[in-house]
């Protein structure tokens, strides 16, 4: 694995030089992850969007992939989580529990005046989602309310008493929602282009945000799209939810593979010129990119990798996909049929798309079980399960071979980079995009700017650091708000690998204890 996480290192520090100086390029989305009349592209886009739900909190951590299984008796859910521990787990688990189990006892609706939106199940389902992320919808508002003042400015430039935080998150996120389809949006869009040129980059920021809450909406519209196309998904005694448990980080591997040498000689190991000779036998190769490796120091790019491979946090850790991946197929090793997805869509969902090395990954894989279509981005906190079990056998030959095929891609990326002198690169890992006309004067972009300022002026989740919550626990729904799951009030995210989680299925809760295969 030495060599394996040098040339990520390798890749990863041109991509840090390229960014810092510029050098990158914007890849086009290829995802279109709205629903359609298709039916699979609906089955998919309620996957990505209740594993988006549970993606709580910005940073990875919470990032969650999907599978719905058919079982001749009942439905499973299996989630994955990149890095949650026991107690987060069976949080998450009764979150969205709640939510599938409140929308499958609601019955048929009669239809509402305003259409979906305005009935009691899409509000009540909009605002726990919301409650659930609390955290994340904070640092949505302030990153709105920071960049939105700037965008004002700019436009000024060319022309010359405290709600409670459900109702303050859905203002929110209703006042992007209305942005996002107006005129005004594919402005902030344009703007947001010419902001990645000229670096002016509040535009994009404000894009992304506004895309990102009004994507809450978005979510419970692929919900209960579902609910119309496909109510078994939801029929309340024929479901299960279960999580996978999270992999364990690894140590260093930059550090764990030269742990014979002192601190300061671990970090300075590894130039490129050094990686370069590592990454291929052809000896006119090396001297070409070594070459261009040469001209990249006057950028630091040794600097970078010396930077990277010293990080207390490289600890790399497998990806929700490839851990569910590798969990369905280990759990489906002995059966003589293949994995029971739901209405033979092989699929597994993610609330982000899958980043180059799980694309990679899928693709080198001969299960036939497709990922999210993914973004480029590459991080050097990846890895495999069991990655460094060196077991002989089948299963290790399997495993040594996915390895080194995802290499190959990690090297031709690499001497591309080199070579090219530019990276692709997206600045966000999620999807924000608009395909509504793009043509407005300034005038009316700050009008609708100050419209949208003068609704989040009064809301103070940009701010507050705590809402108090509370956990409502029962066999069936009271009333309308009664089936209701957020965090609890002082709850600590300390690790329990010792403990157990709750698992749901039907009315009735089964308590399994945490292990490796815990789910």
């Amino acid at each position: 694995m030495n060599r394996f996480y040098e040339s990520l290192v390798l890749l990863t520090s041109l991509r840090e030089v390229h960014h810092r100086n510029g050098q990158t390029r914007a890849p086009s989305d290829a995802e279109r992850p709205e629903p359609s009349e298709n039916p699979s592209r609906t089955f998919e886009c309620f996957v990505n969007k209740l594993a988006q739900v549970c993606d709580s909190r910005r940073g990875g951590d919470t990032v969650t992939s999907l599978a719905i299984l058919r079982h001749p008796d009942r439905l499973q859910y299996v989630f994955a989580s990149n890095q949650r521990n026991a107690k987060d787990i069976e949080k998450t688990s009764e979150f969205v529990y709640s939510l599938l189990y409140y929308v499958g006892s609601r019955g048929p609706q009669p239809e509402s005046p305003g259409g979906d939106e305005s009935s009691t199940i899409f509000r009540h389902l909009l605002r726990n989602i919301l409650n659930f992320n609390s955290k994340r919808i904070r640092c949505y508002a302030k990153g709105l309310a920071k960049h939105l003042g700037n965008c004002i400015a700019d436009c000024e430039r060319d022309d010359s008493s405290d709600a409670s935080l459900p109702t303050e998150c859905e203002i929110l996120v209703r006042a992007a929602t209305v942005l996002l389809v107006s005129p005004t949006y594919g402005r902030i869009v344009d703007r947001a282009k010419i902001g990645r040129i000229d670096q002016s980059l509040h535009w994009s920021e404000l894009e992304h945000f506004i895309g990102r809450l009004a994507s809450y909406t978005k979510a419970v519209q692929a919900i209960m799209g579902a609910r119309k196309r496909f109510p078994e998904l939801f029929e309340v005694d024929g479901f299960e939810v279960q999580f996978v448990a999270s992999s364990t980080p690894l140590p260093n591997p930059m550090m764990a593979f030269q742990a014979g040498l002192p601190p300061i000689q671990r970090r300075s190991a590894r130039p490129a010129h050094d990686i370069i000779s590592r990454m291929t036998s052809d000896k006119d190769k090396i001297a070409t990119y070594r070459h261009y490796a040469g001209e990249l120091q006057r950028c630091g790019l040794d600097d970078r990798i010396a930077e990277q491979c010293g990080k207390p946090m490289f600890q790399p850790v497998v990806h929700s996909e490839i851990l569910l991946l590798e969990w369905l197929l280990d759990e489906y090793a002995e059966e003589t049929h293949s994995v029971p997805f739901y209405g033979d869509v092989k699929y597994i969902g993610c609330s982000k798309p899958a980043c180059r090395l799980c694309d990679c990954y899928f693709a080198a894989h001969n299960s036939g079980i497709r990922a999210r279509p993914p973004h480029p981005n590459v991080y050097a906190n990846w890895t495999i399960p069991a990655i460094l079990d060196e077991s002989d056998g089948e299963v290790s030959r399997e495993k040594t071979r996915m390895v080194d095929t995802v290499l190959g891609k990690i090297r031709e990326d690499a001497f591309r980079e080199m070579r090219e002198k530019v990276s692709e690169r997206k600045r966000f890992d999620s999807n924000t995009d608009s395909s509504l006309p793009t043509f407005q004067s300034h005038a009316s972009v700050l009008a609708n700017l100050d419209d949208l300022s003068s609704q989040i002026s009064g809301l103070s989740i940009a701010t507050r650091e705590r809402y108090p919550h509370r956990v409502i626990k029962g066999k069936a729904p009271a009333g309308d708000d009664a089936w209701s799951v957020v965090a609890e009030e002082g709850e600590t995210e300390d690790n329990d690998d010792g403990g157990g989680m709750i698992v749901f299925s039907g009315r009735k809760m089964r308590f399994i204890s945490a292990g490796l295969r815990v789910y």
